[in-house]
């Protein structure tokens, strides 16, 4: 039995077109997951300022002492008291409204007030705004 000629296989042109969409798929793939990386990174670089901030209020309250969580620009780093300093990465642009007498830095009272402030952080067209409240001292975090 003889089979014919067109159902042995694929054609070399069938190959090349699998070929070609299958690099196609493959780059898109890597090409989102770099972005998802650098998307969870900055998050994360947000979700560490907030939370030393927040731990900063809390020190203040417990130990009866004013705190300060410092903010370096310049080095794109951040520290809480009784914390180590961190490091945020270098695509991210922040910037700070504080009280213009503290610098780069908040200061938390222990009646649970700030000097308030924000802290706007954005690479690109991502941007996030990290709220102090004055009054109370709260610490909120939104993407804009």
């Amino acid at each position: 039995m003889k089979t014919s000629v067109a159902s042995r296989g694929f054609t070399l042109m069938e190959m090349l077109v699998v070929l070609v969409l299958m690099s196609i798929a493959v780059g898109l793939v890597g090409f989102g997951l770099q972005q998802g990386l650098s998307t969870a990174s900055e998050r994360r670089a947000v979700g560490d300022m907030v939370e030393a901030l927040r731990a900063t209020r809390v020190r203040a309250i417990v130990t009866g002492q004013p705190a300060r969580t410092e903010f370096n620009l310049r080095k794109a780093t951040f520290k809480a008291p009784g914390k180590r300093e961190m490091h945020w990465p270098q695509n991210l642009h922040v910037t700070m409204q504080t009280a213009s007498d503290l610098g780069s830095s908040v200061e938390f009272y222990p009646d649970g007030g700030s000097s308030g402030g924000n802290v706007l952080v954005a690479d690109g067209d991502r941007r996030w705004r990290i709220d102090i409240g004055w009054l109370t001292g709260s610490v909120q975090v939104r993407s804009l």
